[in-house]
């Protein structure tokens, strides 16, 4: 996997500055190939979506997903549909699909990142593997034909306010259509989730903070407004 020989050479050039960061992402590269993966690549061309303001692939570190994954096995909650918004090279796919989820969706607007993501999924060890399946789809966000009720949410601050607004509407509507069901939210850098809280100003919440903050919403149609 080139990342390392990249990760070598920023502490060989700079080892006081990069020595932190690269012993960091030397733990990083050592888990992905724990998983069979390799999720580092981050330089796909943003592409233009429906709302104008997609966001770079940001893969979270695996430190922020355990601390998530804990917290979906502390809270209970079904693992039936897994959901991430914006994959990027599908890292939390990978990461996740070891919880078992009856089936877990990628959704990726950009086609070169998409692609990578279905080969880092096909690579997956088997002995890390629990998931019933997990499928791929380039579209943008607020095109694509997901039901996203009764499913947990991943985001990775993949896109701006203009594009949360409106999929928080998209949210809304579904969820009122089927009351019964909830969406359960994990985002991180969660820097638009007052856009989120506009549409469901009731949702429960609860913040992590650290390097890399996180937020845990539950969204229902009882927590959207009128």
């Amino acid at each position: 996997m080139p990342y390392l020989g990249y990760i070598l050479r920023k502490i060989a050039q700079n080892p006081l500055h990069a020595a932190g960061s690269g012993w960091k992402n030397l733990a990083e590269y050592f888990l992905d190939r724990r998983i069979g993966v390799s999720t580092f690549r981050r330089d796909f061309r943003i592409m233009q979506s429906t709302g104008g303001d997609s966001k770079p692939c940001q893969p979270a570190p695996y430190s922020v997903m355990a601390a998530m994954a804990d917290h979906m096995r502390a809270s209970g909650c079904a693992r039936k549909v897994f959901v991430d918004v914006g994959c990027g090279a599908g890292r939390p796919l990978a990461y996740f699909s070891s919880l078992g989820f009856e089936r877990m969706v990628g959704i990726e607007i950009n086609p070169a990142a998409a692609e990578l993501a279905r080969e880092n999924l096909r690579r997956i060890k088997k002995s890390w593997d629990k998931s019933g399946g997990i499928e791929v789809l380039t579209t943008d966000i607020l095109a694509s034909g997901v039901d996203f009720t009764g499913a947990i949410l991943y985001l990775a601050n993949p896109f701006g306010r203009t594009t949360m607004r409106a999929f928080a509407e998209r949210l809304k509507a579904q969820l009122l259509a089927h009351p019964e069901q909830e969406i359960l939210v994990y985002y991180v850098l969660p820097l638009h989730v007052q856009a989120l809280l506009e549409v469901f100003p009731k949702a429960e919440r609860q913040s992590f903070e650290g390097a890399d903050p996180w937020q845990f919403l539950r969204l229902s149609a009882a927590a959207a407004t009128g």
